[in-house]
């Protein structure tokens, strides 16, 4: 009689390590998904703000930037911690706000930032730091939840 009773302790003992290592496993998995899309997002980022910087050469840097915004907004983030998708997006539409700017030099062409280095000295110049910063600041945030 005391055989069945041990057996089953047993089994119920290895049932819930078992389930236990399922958890971690799980938790594990779920952890190496959001590295992995947070990677994913930095690398496309890298390739979409390159050609964003070159693409300003041949249309207008507000055309660049729409470009950019769009490429961005349909990469996937579901598998993203939420803070680094807010971050993002809140970085994107940093770089929507300074067509405010952008938008007042519709036939400047050439490498963004030689388009910035003609802009920050015009008489948008305020303007252009203030939105700058926006995104700068944007990006710091971006970082930041990357690395929580």
């Amino acid at each position: 009689m005391i055989k069945p009773v041990i057996l089953i302790l047993t089994l119920l003992l290895l049932g819930c390590n078992g389930a236990d290592k399922k958890d971690h496993s799980s938790a594990s998995n779920m952890e190496q998904k959001k590295i992995n899309c947070v990677k994913y997002i930095f690398e496309k980022d890298s390739i979409f703000g390159n050609i964003r910087n070159h693409a300003s050469e041949k249309a207008s840097l507000s055309d660049a930037i729409n470009n950019y915004a769009k490429n961005l907004k349909s990469l996937d983030f579901s598998n993203c911690p939420e803070d680094f998708e807010l971050a993002f997006h809140k970085h994107i539409e940093a770089w929507l706000d300074f067509r405010k700017v952008s938008d007042k030099y519709p036939s400047l062409r050439g490498e963004l930032h030689d388009i910035f280095s003609t802009i920050e000295k015009s008489r948008d110049s305020i303007e252009f730091k203030s939105r700058l910063n926006d995104i700068l600041e944007t990006w710091h945030s971006v970082e930041q939840s990357a690395n929580r």
